[in-house]
């Protein structure tokens, strides 16, 4: 089996805080993992990624964009898992660094229910709740 293979089916872009508390009420229920916001991990870095995800017991991706060096500072802090889109070459050296510092690659970015920007109204958490119960 490949490592891709145990991350849920179910995936929501965060962008900030103001999800977690939802997020942390569907835990329970259903299996599902985040990923950093489209464009975001880049901007904030993983350190904010981190900190952002941190009370989280889920599969948390940290979305690097096409930034191999960002990717691999990430999975020299801790990350699980990274994706980036970077050229092949960066793509071989940044898979070994994930097997020597225990986390993953992904060169595409996986789906993800995205909600837009906060603030969230309750239409946004019903259709977040929808997406989580199916």
């Amino acid at each position: 089996m490949k490592p891709e293979d145990t991350l849920p089916a179910k995936l929501v872009a965060l962008a900030d805080p103001s999800l977690l508390v939802h997020l942390i009420q569907a835990r329970p229920l259903t299996r599902f993992g985040v990923i950093s916001a489209e464009g975001v991990g880049r901007i904030m870095g993983y350190p904010w990624w981190r900190a952002l995800t941190e009370t989280l017991e889920v599969p948390c991706l940290f979305d690097a964009d096409d930034a191999p060096a960002l990717a691999a500072s990430a999975l020299r802090q801790g990350a699980d898992w990274v994706v980036c889109t970077g050229p092949a070459p960066a793509i071989a050296t940044l898979r070994e660094t994930a097997r020597v510092c225990g986390g993953h690659v992904l060169t595409t970015r996986p789906d993800a229910l995205t909600l837009g920007r906060p603030p969230y109204n309750a239409y946004r958490i019903g259709q977040l709740h929808t997406y989580l119960a199916s």
